[in-house]
């Protein structure tokens, strides 16, 4: 069983390699530095990676692309709304002089913009905001937590001068600090502020937003242990959907599903040990799992994955009961339970879905799973 069970996964993995995925192109348009619009299609990546350049087509039949890069380039746009400005940025520990330029979302537009800079190598954003009356703009960098002492004791403390410096893009005097202490330093909470903010000059400067797109993909699996026993029925069987925000990860996701474990042993009779009692000989289970997470390796013929989840579960054990050394029927019970779930597997390519194959770590053993993705 253990052999043909590495043999299927061998196949899948060098079926995986003989695959291709084609790179999708959007329509839309570039801006470039002499403010000439060029109209075309636009290869569709994360912000992370159109941060630094894209690649652009006339048309979908040209063989080659155009590679642009924020020194090229005013802006460029999706025709989807999805919407790209150049900013410049300060390079860390070099002079003011020094700078450089990256692509940025607009995520709110009105009497302030608000735009989003993605890292590609880190799990980080910036924000940029410009006062489209005054032209006041700042970049917004997430603050660093400073060490001080006071009486003998040191002390951690972040940093407010991005608070400092949406004041400073809203008002149109000198730099001043707001006493805003709920403005933390994340997308939800500023963009929040700045529509607020905004709303108040909605009739002058009409408010836009963007709003993040999300897909959702679905697998279904079926597993068995690894340790499973010729007298025994037992199997697992689970469908999942995740939610994934396109454009801004390709490996995170948001996980839900339900699965049902079921276990009995069709060759099990009563051994006449006890007087009194049951004797279990069947169980099921039916868990629910209403929040989860799921990473991944970059998008390829074969991806690697990982997930943990949270859950609740209903268990139905069905017992012999015995009663002077006898079986005299049955009974069932129910349990509820809390349950953490996890699994670790590999995605192959086939076509635009995926072959799943998943090693899931449960209380009654490991399970090998086969599945899958569409």
């Amino acid at each position: 069983m253990k052999h043909k069970k590495l043999n299927l996964f061998i196949l899948i993995v060098l079926l995986g390699h003989s695959l291709y995925s084609q790179d999708k192109y959007n329509s839309g348009y570039v801006l470039t530095t002499k403010k000439d619009t060029i109209n075309g299609f636009i290869l569709n990546k994360i912000d992370s990676e159109l941060a630094y350049k894209i690649s652009f087509k006339r048309n979908l039949l040209d063989e080659t692309n155009i590679e642009y890069t924020p020194n090229e380039l005013l802006s460029f746009s999706f025709s989807s709304g999805r919407v790209f400005e150049r900013k410049k940025i300060m390079n860390d520990n070099k002079t003011s002089k020094d700078s450089l330029y990256i692509f940025a979302k607009r995520i709110v537009k009105g009497k302030i913009d608000l735009f989003v800079w993605r890292h590609e190598k880190y799990n980080s954003k910036d924000f940029f905001i410009i006062n489209n009356n005054s032209k006041r703009e700042a970049q917004l960098i997430k603050p660093k937590k400073n060490k001080i002492k006071l009486d003998g004791k040191s002390y951690s403390k972040k940093d407010s001068k991005y608070k400092n410096y949406i004041s400073y893009v809203k008002k149109d005097e000198n730099l001043e600090a707001e006493n805003n202490n709920n403005l933390s330093f994340g997308e939800k909470s500023i963009s929040k502020d700045i529509i607020s903010f905004n709303r108040n000059f909605q009739d002058e400067y009409p408010i836009e937003i963007y709003k993040e797109p999300f897909e959702y993909n679905y697998d279904i699996l079926g597993g068995i242990p690894l340790s499973l026993k010729s007298e025994e029925l037992h199997f697992r069987i689970g469908v999942y959907r995740n939610k994934t925000f396109i454009e801004k990860s390709n490996k995170f996701s948001y996980l839900n599903g339900i699965v049902y474990h079921h276990w009995s042993d069709k060759d099990k009779n009563w051994n006449k040990q006890y007087p009194n009692g049951t004797s279990n000989y069947r169980w099921q289970m039916l868990n629910i799992i209403p929040v989860g997470i799921k990473f991944q390796t970059n998008p390829k013929n074969i991806i690697l994955y990982g997930y943990i989840g949270a859950g609740a579960a209903v268990l139905m054990m069905t017992d012999y009961i015995i009663e002077d050394y006898e079986n005299v029927g049955s009974q069932k019970d129910f349990l509820f339970l809390p349950t953490v779930n996890v699994g670790l597997g590999a995605k192959i390519k086939v076509n635009s879905n995926f072959i799943l194959t998943e090693l899931t770590p449960t209380m009654n053993g490991v399970f090998f799973n086969v599945g899958y993705s569409f």
